[in-house]
């Protein structure tokens, strides 16, 4: 639901406190769950892009450092358990009247969770701007991948290098919870979608999974990719942007049979299964 603000607010400081009352219900949820069952593990899940600076100027870096530093907020607070300086630094100097109970923050400390679960398909870059209003840095084109239709940069080796930036950072264990691409499909003369893109986008992303798992040390529990059918897209809300290994007949006026069927990618993604990730190979 949307955050209703009232004449005359600071929308920063009612998202902070909108915010701070969230990580105090999950930090709860955390302590309550560890009571009925000790050996229970709970996590949080986050969107998870990374941002690489546009150059090796240094105020790109920090661009890129600050840039980030507005997701890591709330991975932060629920896998540390406390508010990083960044952000009480900007409460500070921005004069955020955050309203904090006597007990909140010791349940910040109590309620860090157990694992951390993102969704990952694309990759930022950002570049120091020296009229930023409300970021020193603004978002740049990635000359070294190619883009969706949509725009969304795909960057595999990315998701190598965010699971290795969330590994050393909250040392936990971690969970890939969406991967995926939108592409605009339809059946071939032969009845089947054959959905190269999509195999060759999964195809990549596991490899850079298993090289942070088997050459860098990440502790990875699980991958799920988004998604098994294809529905109407959550961030354009359009059926045509197509996700799933499973086809649906139906256009973005709502209008087929609704029929579904496997496309390539199903049985590919079949395989990949039954030989537990080794097997990648497909013909381009």
């Amino acid at each position: 639901s949307g955050v209703i603000y009232r004449d005359g607010e600071d929308r920063r400081a009612v998202l902070y406190q909108v915010a701070h009352h969230e990580f105090v219900a999950s930090a709860r949820a955390v302590i309550e769950g560890h009571k009925i069952d000790p050996d229970f593990q709970i996590g949080c899940m986050m969107a998870m892009s990374p941002v690489y600076p546009d150059t090796c100027r240094p105020l790109d870096q920090v661009a890129a450092l600050k840039e980030m530093d507005r997701t890591f907020f709330f991975s932060d607070v629920q896998c540390r358990g406390h508010y990083p300086s960044y952000v009480l630094k900007e409460w500070e100097n921005k004069g955020c009247p955050i309203q904090i109970e006597d007990e909140d923050l010791e349940i910040l400390e109590r309620g860090k969770v157990d694992y951390f679960a993102l969704s990952y398909y694309m990759s930022f870059v950002s570049a120091y701007d020296p009229a930023g209003s409300d970021s020193i840095g603004k978002e740049v084109k990635n000359p070294y991948v190619k883009a969706s239709d949509w725009g969304w940069q795909i960057d595999p080796v990315g998701l190598r290098y965010m699971l290795n930036v969330l590994s050393e950072r909250y040392e936990l264990p971690l969970m890939i919870v969406e991967n995926g691409i939108g592409l605009h499909e339809e059946p071939g003369e032969d009845g089947m979608v054959h959905d190269k893109t999509r195999i060759q986008y999964f195809a990549e992303h596991i490899e850079q999974m298993r090289l942070a798992v088997d050459e860098d040390g990440v502790t990875l529990m699980g991958y799920c990719p988004w998604g098994p059918i294809d529905i109407v897209s959550a961030s354009t809300g359009e059926m045509e942007k197509r996700y799933g290994f499973i086809y649906v007949d139906k256009d973005n006026k709502g209008q087929g049979t609704l029929k579904r069927f496997p496309k390539e990618s199903y049985y590919w993604y079949q395989k990949v299964i039954q030989s537990n990730g080794e097997d990648l190979s497909y013909q381009s």
